[in-house]
């Protein structure tokens, strides 16, 4: 770790604007998979299930992960990202219409433009931003790098996903079928969101749950097979290789992605602090449905002979694996984080107008103050809830619009537990500003 920088820490709205606005995109996305329902599982290409994929990637993953990075990159990096003030504004807004808008064109309710350029703009700008705070001014190797790479593939991701949308407005499609959308999702998936979220665990896994640290054998080796294997996929499909020879990119990427999970499952047996944690069960049960995922995209990949009832369920399968990774995996891990960082980022602030005021004396509150450990555990057990409505949907698919219903509850007491330690930041920051002053 580089070291805590005070002074470099954002304000409080930089982050939780982007944790609350997730939880407005969840409840749409919600409310969209209630109305659509079993066409869903029709195949991953219906305009509905786009809209949808699109909606949780960038309006929930994407949203939240951004909101994370300000406040990560001070206390991992020691360097501030310099987006603040009105040009912070302009970007949350223009990525948040851009997202809405591109679900709307998916629809079939707007003109693909909208969003490529709103979308274009504002990943764009938030992605050269980073990327040059992480080559000139970004400290701590071990954490610097990796994130710098998630970056890369972020920028990757979305001149992908422009010249995609590329093809709905001008017909322009630099590859034959369904090759760059493929490219599209796994540049997502295994570099974006993998590289990222390996680039922040391998610190936070340490520092919040007092495990082992990793070794920087291991921290180098996965980061270089992940790498690896999604430069040899990227550079086979835009080749139209074989489809047997398309697969070793994927597979070496799949299987860095396996080792990492096993690595994490064993650091987190050796934590030192034993007491029972529901973060720590998110982050296992996210991991377990991680390997599940990557086993079941193996099986798909993998070009051998399949019983005629796989083949009947292939294009379910396909969906489920979608829901898998990001419902079972993502969300996991992110629902999991924001019960640290929440509470982490607002002791913070209050330690910091304490340290203005001294004499204030106030006794601040800890993290199970903030977020109790009774809403920790309605949280996860909703997102439990969650995944079994999601298997029911999938053998069930008239179920779906129960699926959507969980999804929503879920959320819904997400956001309770933000707006509950906001509250109860507001009421500490009122007391600590009001109280005495040191008069020389």
């Amino acid at each position: 770790m580089a070291g805590l920088n005070f002074e470099a820490i954002p304000p409080l709205s930089s982050p939780i604007r982007f944790y609350l606005t997730a939880t407005a995109f969840a409840l749409l996305a919600a409310i969209m998979i209630a109305l659509h329902g079993e066409t869903l599982w029709l195949s991953r290409w219906m305009p509905a299930t786009l809209a949808i994929t699109h909606l949780i990637a960038l309006g929930v993953m994407a949203m939240i992960m951004i909101g994370s990075l300000f406040q990560v990159m001070p206390v991992l990096c020691g360097a501030a990202i310099p987006i603040k003030g009105w040009s912070l504004h302009l970007f949350h807004a223009t990525l948040t219409a851009g997202v809405l808008s591109l679900a709307a064109a998916f629809l079939g309710w707007l003109s693909f433009l909208i969003p490529f350029v709103l979308l274009g703009l504002s990943l764009g700008y938030f992605s050269l931003t980073l990327a040059w705070l992480l080559l000139t001014q970004a400290k701590g190797e071990q954490t610097r790098i990796p994130i710098l790479l998630a970056i890369f593939a972020l920028s990757v991701l979305v001149l992908l996903g422009l010249i995609l949308l590329s093809g709905y407005l001008w017909g322009y499609m630099p590859t034959a079928g369904k090759v760059l959308t493929n490219l599209h999702a796994g540049i997502g998936s295994f570099g974006w969101i993998m590289l990222l979220i390996m680039a922040v665990s391998f610190q936070v896994i340490p520092m919040f749950h007092v495990t082992p640290p990793y070794s920087p054998t291991w921290r180098y080796a996965l980061i270089t097979l992940l790498l690896t294997g999604l430069i040899l996929a990227s550079m086979q499909l835009l080749h139209f290789a074989a489809a047997w020879q398309l697969a070793w990119g994927w597979l070496l990427s799949i299987g860095a992605t396996l080792l990492y999970c096993a690595v994490t499952l064993e650091r987190l047996t050796k934590r030192k602090r034993k007491l029972p944690d529901v973060v720590i069960n998110y982050w296992q049960f996210g991991l377990m449905n991680l390997i599940l995922t990557c086993l079941l995209s193996v099986w798909l990949i993998v070009p051998f002979t399949k019983p005629d009832w796989a083949l009947l369920w292939q294009t379910k399968l396909e969906v489920l694996l979608g829901f898998l990774f990001g419902f079972g995996f993502v969300l996991a891990i992110i629902q999991g984080m924001l019960l640290k960082i929440v509470p982490f980022l607002i002791s913070l602030h209050l330690q910091r107008l304490m340290m203005q005021n001294p004499m204030a004396m106030i006794p601040l509150p800890d993290h199970y103050q903030l977020i109790s450990r009774v809403r920790m555990k309605r949280q996860y057990f909703s997102y439990l809830a969650l995944l079994t409505a999601l298997w029911l949907a999938f053998l069930l698919p008239a179920t779906t619009p129960l699926m959507a219903v969980v999804f929503a509850i879920n959320w819904l007491i997400i956001a309770y537990n933000i707006f509950g330690a906001l509250t109860l930041y507001r009421e500490y920051r009122d007391k600590l500003v009001n109280a005495p002053k040191l008069s020389l």
